[in-house]
This record gives structure tokens, sequence and C-alpha cells, in this order.
């Protein structure tokens, strides 16, 4: 055991340097004595947390290829590294770094270090706005990891079995030799709720970039937490307090704010977008080849302007995915699917939680000003729906069709087939058929060997 703690000590520690070299160079210069040069002081620290390399680009993505929102047809497949085929029919349980469980653990590091660094700083009245941002940020960066990993590597939370499942390992320093191991579903929870509250306390309502959260990228985080929990009442609440802070769409009408022909229609830094993040590389190469799941597609209306700002032909007669919020700046960036939160998230949120409270009328004035501003001008006739079966799917349908490839259909579906939506997931290679059963152990994924190995930990049950 004392050799795999070593082991693991080293393995982590070439990570966290391969992690922090790329724009923190001079924090890890070498001095006489050949220790490290150690961030002392409030600026070395935000410097940190502005490393966005690091820290706004590990939202995992391996999630988002699992979902149904996209196929790829055999000779598109065929294509593929034996990974990706493995990935995409979920069948992939021995695989090594690098990956969405490593991504996931930097950006929580550098947010321990700087957590750690900051106790030893005195706050003064003098410093006292920049300590709270960098503190505030900390514990929001770290929460918002924690909660991707959760939706990725843990069952969807039920409040019968949440204290029992296997969730994710909360590490709360940033000391290498700390043992891993996983809490509860429950547990982890709590944690990401607890450290996004403090965060709001602690952040300014709005950030002086998207790169870094806000008092409302908080209340964005805890809604849609508390909607992967199915506590509607709460994620009411917090997406109603970020929409008080701002609730501006996008007009898909307007060629400033939309480019529907374009290669890449939406700014990077739209003014819809809370916070910036991006998803992992590593299912990256599986959505850039998408082929966009039929049905899906063809549930949008001819007037709705997002089928030609999402859309564009793809291979063999199918529809490819163009509508990422996350931009490349040059032509020689390669970027991964957006990965943050916008203010439209916070629109469907608020309005499935109250057609949940039966308050239709409500439900629908959110949705009905939302799909103004996606359709041709004046081809929009809001709903006027009286069932509140109806109210609620048309929600989950609009909100499936508006949030294509954010990161957010994985646990859409762990969540609704809890409530006995029913969703099968059926997919295909070298004519064999694979299913993956609603509420299958498989909708938490098995987390990487090389980590189980290492530690001892757990596996997700297969």
């Amino acid at each position: 055991m004392k050799k795999i703690n070593k082991d693991l000590s080293i393995l982590l520690g070439i990570i966290v340097l391969l992690l922090l070299s790329s724009s923190c160079d001079k924090y890890l210069s070498v001095q006489s004595n050949d220790g490290l040069v150690i961030p002392k002081s409030l600026d070395d620290l935000q410097k940190l947390l502005d490393n966005s390399l690091k820290m706004n680009r590990g939202i995992g993505s391996m999630g988002e290829i699992s979902a149904d929102e996209y196929f790829l047809d055999q000779s598109v497949l065929e294509m593929q590294t034996d990974k990706d085929k493995l990935n995409y029919t979920w069948r992939n349980d021995l695989y090594n770094f690098s990956n969405d469980w490593s991504a996931g653990y930097g950006p929580v590091y550098i947010c321990n270090l700087v957590l750690e660094r900051l106790d030893k700083i005195e706050r003064t009245p003098l410093n006292a706005g920049d300590y709270d941002r960098i503190k505030g940020t900390a514990l929001f960066g770290k929460s918002n990891q924690y909660l991707s990993l959760l939706w990725n590597y843990a069952k969807a939370f039920r409040s019968s079995t949440a204290a029992s499942d296997l969730g994710i390992v909360l590490r709360n320093s940033s000391d290498m030799n700390e043992k891993s191991k996983r809490s509860s579903v429950s547990e982890c929870y709590d944690s990401v709720i607890k450290g996004l509250h403090r965060a709001s306390e602690l952040l300014p309502l709005k950030g002086t970039h998207v790169m870094r959260p806000s008092k409302g990228a908080a209340y964005a985080v805890l809604a849609r937490t508390y909607l992967s929990m199915a506590k509607y009442d709460s994620a009411y609440y917090y997406a109603d307090k970020m929409l008080q802070i701002n609730s501006d769409l996008m007009d898909f009408n307007n060629p400033a704010e939309v480019g529907l022909s374009g290669a890449n229609p939406f700014l990077r830094y739209n003014k819809e977008i809370i916070v910036y993040y991006e998803q992992t590389a590593n299912g990256t190469p599986l959505i850039r080849i998408a082929q966009m799941d039929t049905v899906l597609y063809n549930s949008f209306e001819e007037n709705d302007l997002r089928k030609q700002a999402y859309f564009k032909s793809g291979v063999n007669g199918y529809m490819a995915f163009k509508g990422n919020y996350a931009m490349a700046s040059s032509a020689w960036e390669t970027v991964s699917p957006f990965g943050g939160v916008a203010i439209d998230e916070m629109y469907l949120i608020r309005a499935e939680c109250m057609a949940r409270a039966g308050k239709l009328w409500e439900a629908q004035a959110d949705l009905n000003k939302l799909l103004a501003k996606r359709y041709k001008s004046g081809s929009f006739v809001p709903y006027q729906l009286t069932g509140a079966k109806d109210v609620l799917d048309l929600v989950l349908k609009e909100r499936r069709k508006e949030l294509i490839f954010r990161g957010l259909r994985w646990i859409d579906i762990k969540r609704l087939n809890l409530e006995g939506a029913n969703i099968e997931q059926r997919r295909f290679l070298d004519g064999k058929e694979y299913i993956l059963e609603p509420n299958s152990n498989r909708y938490a994924l098995p987390l990487p060997d090389d980590i189980i190995r290492l530690t001892g930990m757990e596996q997700n049950p297969l």
C-alpha cells in the first residue's frame, strides 16, 4: 500500500506540474534550494485562477457523447478509433489518463491550492474586495467541477438511495498524499451546494469577464444543481434570482448577434453567456463528426431560426451541428463544445419548475419570450396550452432543442428516467445493436482504470 500511495503521489505530482506549467511558469521556477516558488500574494492567486486553459476547459464531455442527440452510421464509425467505438457503445470500461476525471480534478487542485494560500494572507479593509472575489472564485470553480464530475460518474440523485450511492472524491486540500475515497452522492451534492452558496456571498454581482464567475453565475449553477436533484422549488428560486440580474436574450433575427448562415453563428462571448466554460477535448472528436438525430432535427419548424443557426449539411446526407457558443477566435484554434451557463438555460429551468408547480401561464410566458427571439420575426404564435402535462412536455421538448451539446442531455436523461420518462437509447456497430436501458448502471460512467488500481477505490457497478 505504501508503494501504491507513493506511486500515486508521483503520478498526481506530474499531472499537476503539467496542468500548471503553461501560463504559470513563474510559480514553478526552481529556487536555489530546489524548492518551488509558492504563490503568496493575492495577485499571484488571481493569476492562477485566471489560467483559462486549465480552469475553464475541464467540463466533462463523455456524458455528452453517451447521450442521444446524435448518431454515427457504420461508414463513419469505421474510420474511428477503437476507443471512440467503445465510448460510442457504452463499453469503455478500461481506459487511462488523460480523461474527464483527470481534467476535472486539475481545476479542483488549483482551487484547493488557492484556498490554502489565501488562509495565510490577512484580509484587511484595503484588500477585502480582492480577497473575497478570489475566495469566491475558488469555491465556485471547485463546486462547478464537482457537479460536472457527479453528473458523469455518479447515478442521478435519488433521495431514497443518495446516502449510499457512490459519488466522487471530495478533495479538501492540495496534499498529494491525501487518500482518495469516494463520498456518497448525498455528501457530494451537499458539498456542491455549500460551496456555491458561500461563493454567492463573496462574488461580485457581475464579473469583469465571463471567464470569471459572478454572483449570478453561482445562482445559475445552483439552479441547475437543484434541477438535477429534482428539487424544483429551489431550482426555480435560483434561476429567478439569476434572471433578476440579467435576462437579456439574443435575437436570432439580428445579424449583429447571430450570423445564421455563417460557419460560427455565435460570438464567442455572446450576451447570453453567464459564465464561460468549454467541455473537455475527450469527446470532441465524436461531436465534430456527429450526425444529428433525425427526429430531433425534424422537430424544428421552418420558421424556427435555430434550424439555420444550429445545423449544417453533414456526412451522408445527414445534418451536423454548428451552433456552438464556444467559437474559435482564429482559424488555427480548436475549441470544444460550450460547457458554461447561459441565460436561455435559466429561462428553461424557471419554465420547467413553474410547469411542475402548476403555474402554466407563467411557464408559457417564459417559453414564449424565449421562442419569440428564436423564430422569424412575426411568425411565432405564443403557446396557450391549458393541460399541465402538455405544458411540461412542451418545456422539456424545447429544452432539448435549445441546449444541444451543452453538456446537459446526459443528466437530463438520468433525472427524467427516474421520473418515468423511459428514455431508451439504441446504437449500432458492426451489425450489432447496443441498448442502454433506462436507469442502467451504465449511466454512471466507469472511473479510469488507472485511478481504480492506484487508489483501491470501488469502481462503478456495470
